[in-house]
Formats: C-alpha cells, sequence, structure tokens
C-alpha cells in the first residue's frame, strides 16, 4: 500500500503542472465573440439573412485563402446591417483542416493599410541579406493575421486564420498586391451596402 500511495503522490507532481498549465491555458482565448458579425451570426431564435459577395481567392503553398465580403441583419431592421469580411483558410497538405476568421466593417480599411505597409516594405527587402530573422504581422480581433517574414535572403508571407489549431496558407509575397486588391474590392461592396 505503501508503494502505491509514493506512485500516486509521484505521478502528480509529474502531471499536476501540466494540468494546471492546460487550464491556463485555455482561460487565454475569450469565450465571448470578437466580432459584431460573429456576435451577430451565433444568436438564436431569431431570422437571420445574410447576404454574401464572394471576392477572389489567393491559391498559396499548401492551401487557399477564400474572401468574401458579408451583409447580415434581421428581416424588418434592415437599417442594422453589420457588414465586414469572412476569411476562410484552407490547408492542405499532410494537415488538412479549415478555419474561419470575421474581419468587421471597421477593420478593413486597417487591414488594407497594413498590406499595403507590408508590400512596400519586402520590396524594399528584396535582394537583402537580413541577419536577424525578422517577422511583420497584422492580427484582427477575430484571430486572422497577415504577415511575412525574411532570413537572410529566405522570406515567404503567410495568412493564418484561428486561435487553437489555425489553419495557414503560405503565399509568395509578391502576392500581397492580389490580396490588397480582394481586401479593396470587398471594402467598395460594402460601402454601397
Amino acid at each position: 500500500m505503501k508503494k502505491y500511495s509514493v506512485f500516486v503522490f509521484v505521478f502528480f507532481l509529474i502531471f499536476m503542472p501540466e494540468l494546471i498549465f492546460a487550464q491556463v491555458r485555455g482561460e487565454e482565448k475569450p469565450t465571448e465573440p470578437a466580432t459584431k458579425l460573429e456576435a451577430f451570426l451565433v444568436k438564436k431564435g431569431k431570422i437571420v439573412i445574410k447576404d454574401s459577395y464572394e471576392l477572389g481567392a489567393i491559391i498559396g503553398r499548401f492551401g487557399r485563402a477564400e474572401v468574401d465580403a458579408l451583409v447580415i441583419y434581421e428581416p424588418g431592421i434592415e437599417s442594422a446591417r453589420i457588414r465586414g469580411l469572412r476569411v476562410e483558410i484552407k490547408e492542405a497538405g499532410r494537415l488538412e483542416r479549415s478555419r474561419t476568421s470575421f474581419l468587421d466593417m471597421e477593420e478593413i480599411e486597417s487591414l488594407s493599410k497594413a498590406i499595403k505597409y507590408m508590400a512596400d516594405l519586402a520590396e524594399k527587402w528584396k535582394g537583402e541579406t537580413r541577419e536577424a530573422y525578422t517577422e511583420v504581422t497584422f492580427s484582427t480581433k477575430g484571430d486572422f493575421k497577415v504577415g511575412f517574414y525574411q532570413k537572410g535572403s529566405v522570406r515567404s508571407a503567410y495568412l493564418h486564420s484561428g486561435y487553437i489549431g489555425r489553419a495557414t496558407c503560405f503565399m509568395e509575397v509578391g502576392d500581397f498586391g492580389k490580396l490588397k486588391n480582394i481586401i479593396d474590392k470587398g471594402l467598395s461592396i460594402l460601402k454601397e451596402k
């Protein structure tokens, strides 16, 4: 019986910190919807009308990113429309998964400016050999990230969606222009709706 007690004690000493840290890590992600679009889409007991406009896709290495403009509202309350973007990252290869992020209207212009900044910076660094690993990232409230990194002369751009088990689409740095055009097209459509 003494050996069993020692075993149980040692087991808890080894695995208790991991259980505690697992709970702490789980608390990092807020349970409330991060965007107005998410909050509206999780409403229960209401009719929701959703207009979706396909904007385009970025085909990358081991995945793709599809972007749609969304306008959602309740019937009879059309004046309270919520507008934004839906970005779905479909990861391919060994892991096939898909994650979706939502961006509220207020974030779209900032995203467009960030993409332009990254494209200009990447062009400036083109041909340079950087000593440090340098990463440039823009994040939204809905767990969407766009960025690029460069180490030496090797560089790559990426799109992430999701918080835990996120999906990633790696793309060429030169695709920033195409991504910005897709985002700007969505902004233009949403301003009219």
